[in-house]
């Protein structure tokens, strides 16, 4: 069964057509929201600036945000074997103590 959806949507003014799947619908309308929240803000300050530009910082302003949770998730991860490890040594320890 194709669970595929055809949405429209606005960003910076500019009409995008996508197909996606259906799931994905809410997260991606929220990411549009969030795109056109940030280029608002920009316009209120920077009025003479090509939208373009907006699009631009957005665009890396978001990117930062997403490879700054990638290294906590990695970091977490890494974390989390050593505490396993650390647990499978303390028990080692027990035994021959």
């Amino acid at each position: 069964m194709n669970d595929k959806l055809t949405i429209t949507l606005n960003i910076a003014g500019r009409s995008c057509v996508l197909t996606i799947e259906r799931e994905e619908e809410e997260a991606i309308r929220k990411a549009a929201q969030l795109i056109n929240s940030k280029i608002a803000k920009y316009r209120e300050k920077y009025a003479n600036a090509d939208p373009i530009d907006f699009l631009a910082v957005t665009a890396l302003q978001f990117t930062v945000k997403m490879l700054e949770a990638e290294k906590q998730n990695n970091i977490e991860s890494v974390l989390d074997r050593v505490r396993e490890i650390s647990g499978r040594l303390d028990g080692i320890v027990k035994e021959l103590g």
